[in-house]
């Protein structure tokens, strides 16, 4: 076989050359680029190579026809210093060794969930802390290269560190299996990643597009073995599908795409998929890391946020015109201890979100948690370190807090602008008023003194023990509350439903409960669906929960009370067609 090797090789009668890419840097991706004539682009060609570094930790990066007689082995050091790597392939390729080079760029590492609800990025045993800050692109397709890169330039100096895509979409259909689609995509993706944004990345578009190409597993594996061979290397995190409640077998499809990414992606990014309301349905199913939203209904996010582990970032902003709705559902979806991965539908919006980074991240957000003693806000704290409360209607706010000196301010969501409230206090219940009463602040109390000395002798997590979630209370005595409605063991499908709920008590604890509603038919394995929230209304029970009729629907509420604590109740109704 006549074999060339593209410019960044070298390859002489006395073997390779020690320098195959220019150097590198870490967490960047190197392109080992090879000229291959006669090699037929539908049949597998066994062409990857296994890259050992500097630690001695070996991976292995498949190659991928990229294109006429083109084909690619990409790859991405994790550590400065001298790779060495191995090549498998036709010919003369088969054993062939070879070095790459990469240099120290600053960078902390590959993304990770850390704690209980937060990230870190992690290089070996160092951890640093991630304040996840994201927007949501959707015309990704069809945005064009310079567009791309003035929005990318814009939300990089905004402090941004995340930009959401849909890789294919029904305006793609056509082209996604071809290099030239995914050269264009990864274009862009390099150009993000360049200014500092991790790309989260959902492969395919709503409503069963992904079945629709890919009707077969054999269609499924073929493709993301292709696509991951090119996307594994960029600093991305994985999205699954778009809108996966959306999808009759989403939930199955979802399982199939993390047994791909276990095998494919040797950096282990970090994985959830985008939702219409809640990726949660598939926490217990071994693969996601953290959870994805798009809701601004507090029942949902307070409720799932002490049900469950793994981070959330959630898109409360999907339609939102308003400036002034969209910062008190940032500050609201912050309270309630998520994320910010959002559409932004307009600059003012984006210069707020900037004033929201700039803040917290003089926090110690990856420790921080609801917390639920407070009156005329919403607060996240760590204990006797630091409490942050959201005052959406202006007022007199009071905190309970451990007894300790603190250093008190106002901060004006707005603008960024802090008001120091002079007097410290020992006291437990804080009460204070925020400078003036036109719009939403942030009280800030803190023991700024004990911060900067945590941060001189560093721990990632301060809590010792760690925080773990609480167990959830399903006793039948002991639950404040119970359904009275859906009445009778028997629901149809696509009929409204009255449900509601009744107090047994009242307490000042059952004064502001959070109520979520579920349903799944656990033999379908599709997952639950939130079909309802608060203490009463109507729901539907969505026509794709279920394949065979009649089912048996489980119907779970969850509540969280003001204190915090956590309650269940389980009812079982037959379901007909």
């Amino acid at each position: 076989m006549t074999l060339r090797i593209a410019a960044c090789f070298l390859l002489t009668a006395a073997g390779w050359a020690q320098t195959v890419c220019r150097p590198t840097p870490k967490f960047s991706p190197c392109d080992l680029v090879f000229d291959l004539p006669g090699t037929d682009p539908a049949k597998t060609l066994d062409l990857h190579a296994e890259i050992r570094s500097p630690r001695h930790e070996t991976v292995r990066a498949n190659g991928f026809w990229d294109g006429g007689t083109r084909w690619v082995v990409r790859f991405t050091p994790d550590e400065a210093g001298p790779h060495t790597f191995r090549l498998t392939g036709p010919g003369d390729l088969m054993g062939k060794e070879g070095q790459l080079t990469a240099t120290d760029n600053g960078k902390a590492g590959w993304l990770r969930a850390a704690n209980l609800h937060h990230f870190a990025l992690v290089d070996g045993n160092n951890l640093t802390p991630h304040l996840w800050m994201g927007t949501v692109v959707r015309n990704f397709n069809g945005t064009d290269l310079a567009a791309w890169k003035t929005l990318i330039d814009t939300r990089s100096a905004q402090h941004f560190n995340h930009v959401a895509i849909t890789l294919v979409d029904e305006a793609t259909a056509a082209t996604f299996q071809s290099p030239e689609f995914f050269r264009t995509a990864e274009e862009k993706i390099r150009c993000a990643n360049e200014r500092g944004l991790i790309v989260d990345i959902a492969f395919f578009g709503p409503n069963n597009l992904m079945e629709h190409l890919l009707p077969t597993r054999a269609d499924r594996q073929k493709w993301f073995g292709y696509a991951l061979s090119r996307l594994v290397p960029f600093d991305v995190t994985w999205q699954g599908l778009e809108a996966w409640e959306s999808y009759d077998n989403g939930r199955p499809l979802l399982k199939e795409i993390g047994g791909y990414l276990a095998d494919l992606d040797p950096y282990k990014h970090t994985r959830s998929s985008r939702a219409a309301t809640t990726s949660a349905p598939m926490a217990e199913d071994g693969w996601l890391r953290y959870r994805s939203y798009e809701t601004a209904d507090d029942n949902i996010t307070v409720v799932e946020q002490q049900a469950f582990q793994y981070p959330a970032v959630n898109n409360f902003a999907h339609g939102v015109t308003d400036t002034d709705t969209f910062r008190h559902r940032l500050w609201n979806a912050t309270a309630n201890g998520h994320y910010p991965a959002t559409e932004v539908p307009n600059e003012q919006a984006a210069a707020q979100m900037k004033v929201w980074f700039d803040f917290m991240s003089t926090t110690r957000y990856w420790e921080l948690e609801p917390h639920f003693d407070v009156e005329n806000g919403r607060a996240l704290s760590l204990d006797e370190v630091e409490y942050i409360v959201y005052v959406e209607k202006p007022g007199p706010v009071t905190l309970t807090v451990d007894k300790h000196s603190y250093d008190v301010e106002w901060v004006n969501p707005l603008t960024g602008d802090r008001t120091k409230v002079k007097e410290k206090t020992k006291t437990e219940a804080l009460t204070f008023s925020p400078p003036d009463n036109t719009h939403d602040w942030i009280l800030h109390v803190s023991r700024e003194g004990k911060k900067a000395g945590m941060l001189k002798s560093y721990k990632f997590d301060s809590r010792d023990p760690p925080l773990a979630l609480q167990v959830m209370e399903g006793n039948p005595e002991k639950v404040p509350f119970d359904i009275v409605a859906p009445e009778g063991d028997t629901l149809q499908l696509g009929q409204p439903v009255r449900f509601a709920i009744k107090l047994k008590r009242q307490t000042k604890a059952l004064q502001n409960v959070r109520y979520e509603w579920t349903g799944e038919v656990n033999v379908s394995e599709r997952g639950y669906r939130v079909i309802g929230t608060g203490p009463e209304g109507t729901f539907t029970i969505p026509a794709n929960i279920a394949t065979d009729y009649p089912a048996n629907l489980h119907i779970r509420l969850t509540a969280v009370n003001a204190l915090g604590k956590v309650y269940f109740i389980d009812r079982n109704y037959q379901l007909k067609k």
